[in-house]
């Protein structure tokens, strides 16, 4: 009989003590194995996982490798295309020349009312084409970011007076009164005057053509270290589906159903690239649909240093 102080378990026999040894053993065997087909498992997604690795890699250098060699083969087109542009433009430009000078030659000469109108059409050809290889010329030197502004001291007076004496017959002839306002005081203002005159000729053209006979008005303003030019006309406005289409490369807007589109519609295009080279802005707001009638303002901003005149 076994004493209170002894175990209450028994000692196992041999026979016993060699099945539990078996089955632990057993159990070590299972648990090895499915620790070795485990890491086998792992050591395979591994390698799957390093082969993906590396395949992902060789076609990310060949897509790349590609690419390189496509943007190459644009940038070489691009340049070839620009520099064909230039030459094509400035080749344009001697014989353009030439026939601008013939028929100023030519125009004390013309007599009669058929003649000057054969001569007047002419000149407005020319003075078209003329403009265009200019346009083109700004392109090549836009897209080749060679374009810079040629900074002068002007007259705020002087502008408004070459714009007013510029278009103030064409704006009669289609019946518009134009008036050209400067708010500047004794002052002299540093920017590129050609490139002024360039952009708000394209807008007073476009008011001059399209507008409904009225007034035609161009605003000379300070605006912080800005030049601010305005021109306002009288109508008709425009949508605002053609309004944000205006800027787009090769679109005329048509706001009147007896109006002819002409030109390329570069013009504002040109326009606003060119103001925001000299790092200025150009913006065209007008009526909402159904107010149609009370105009279009154009608006450009050019960075201007504003001087006094007796600075100057």
């Amino acid at each position: 009989m076994t004493s209170a102080g002894d175990s209450s378990e028994e000692p196992l026999d041999l026979e016993s003590a060699t099945k539990l040894i078996a089955r632990l053993e057993r159990r070590l065997k299972r648990e090895r194995a499915a620790r070795e087909e485990a890491e086998e498992i792992a050591d395979r997604g591994m390698r799957e996982l390093w082969l993906a690795n590396r395949e992902l890699d060789r076609r990310v250098d060949e897509r790349t490798a590609d690419l390189e060699a496509t943007l190459a083969e644009l940038e070489v087109a691009s340049t070839v295309r620009e520099r064909f542009l230039s030459t094509l433009s400035h080749e344009m430009r001697t014989p353009l020349n030439g026939v601008l000078g013939m028929l100023e030659l030519l125009d004390p000469y013309t007599t009669g009312d058929q003649a000057r109108t054969y001569l007047d059409t002419a000149r407005t050809s020319a003075d078209g084409l003329d403009n265009l290889v200019r346009r083109l010329l700004d392109l090549v030197e836009l897209h080749t970011g060679s374009l810079r502004a040629e900074v002068q001291i002007v007259s705020p007076n002087d502008l408004r007076a070459k714009i007013e004496h510029h278009w103030q017959r064409p704006a009669l002839q289609k019946g518009h009164l134009l008036s050209v306002v400067s708010f500047f005081q004794h002052q002299q203002l540093h920017v590129d005057p050609n490139r002024v005159h360039q952009i708000v000729n394209e807008l007073l053209q476009n008011a001059v053509t399209h507008a409904n006979p009225g007034r035609i008005e161009v605003r000379l303003l300070p605006a912080n270290s800005n030049l601010a030019i305005e021109v306002v006309d009288s109508g008709p406005g425009i949508n605002d589906e053609q309004l944000h289409k205006l800027f787009d490369d090769f679109t005329a807007t048509n706001t009147a159903a007896e109006r002819s589109t002409q030109g390329l519609g570069l013009g504002l295009a040109l326009s606003r690239q060119i103001a925001e080279a000299l790092g200025g802005t150009l913006t065209i707001s007008s009526a909402d649909d159904d107010d149609l009638g009370v105009g279009t303002i154009a608006r450009l901003t050019v960075p201007a240093e504003i001087t006094s005149a007796t600075a100057a």
